[in-house]
């Protein structure tokens, strides 16, 4: 049944990305401007409707992982929207070699917090490896494997060892040069090394996910703030004993106290 309800919410969706129009290079521009200029909504919906076709072939890649199609749309059209804000038309590229990284982000991020949920039974070093892939020079290095030693040294471990570790994660339902209904679904692959764009991009998520972290924190108590940063921000996490004894309460309670923190931060920045 619920099988049915996603068909039928993808079939919706993808019915109604083929009717939205593209848009080429000038028109791109002149919404981008009128977004950054006069925050003009109408011009910041034209550009996530024109380029949701990207964010579902973004999405289609990472299928294997168990999760619903529609939900790694959702997030990935989060990803897009992030992007489309600071979007600057003036530096010379299209907002989708821009956002494409913003999507694949909210993508990764997405799985490594669903994988507690779905149980897919991944350790801190697989967690290592697939955030790692972000990276262009990490992604080469799993598929082609191209610089693998010097990729794998980085995880304590050999070329071929860390391939067969990234490979769950590069692994795809579709060719790379498969098309749907005449159209490339995925271009290509990035460069080895990171160009000025993808520099400037990684840059940007950074600080955006420095900014939500700090906000959410802030709404925190000050005992709350110290137990989050000590289990989960320090380089070498506090035990639960060494909190209780540090606060004066018992194990038990300073577990509550984490889980209350989590739970508060997960629902400000949702």
């Amino acid at each position: 049944m619920l099988a049915g309800v996603e068909m039928n919410s993808l079939s919706l969706f993808y019915r109604d990305i083929r009717r939205s129009p593209r848009l080429d290079r000038e028109s791109e521009a002149d919404l981008a401007r009128r977004w950054r200029e006069h925050h003009d909504r109408d011009a910041a919906r034209q550009l996530v409707c024109a380029n949701l076709y990207a964010v579902a072939a973004i999405a289609r890649e990472y299928r294997h992982f168990g999760l619903p199609e529609m939900d790694l749309i959702q997030e990935g059209t989060i990803g897009l929207m992030q992007a489309v804000k600071r979007f600057d038309p003036e530096r010379g590229f299209r907002l989708m070699t821009y956002a494409s990284w913003w999507i694949r982000a909210a993508i990764h991020d997405f799985i490594l917090d669903s994988w507690s949920i779905v149980k897919l039974g991944t350790n801190k070093l697989q967690r290592k490896i697939f955030a790692g892939l972000q990276k262009a020079k990490n992604a080469i290095a799993a598929l082609d494997g191209e610089h693998a030693d010097e990729v794998g040294a980085e995880y304590g471990m050999s070329g071929n060892q860390y391939q067969e570790a990234a490979a769950a994660f590069t692994q795809r339902d579709m060719s790379l040069d498969a098309s749907e209904e005449g159209q490339l679904v995925l271009a290509a692959l990035p460069a080895p090394e990171a160009s000025p764009e993808e520099a400037v991009i990684e840059d940007d998520w950074q600080a955006h996910r420095r900014s939500v972290l700090h906000a959410a924190m802030s709404n925190l108590s000050e005992r709350d703030r110290v137990i989050v940063e000590r289990r989960h921000l320090s380089e070498t996490p506090a035990t639960l004993k060494e909190l209780s004894e540090e606060f004066g309460v018992s194990i038990e309670r300073v577990r509550q106290l984490e889980a209350r923190a989590m739970q508060q931060m997960k629902e400000f920045v949702n």
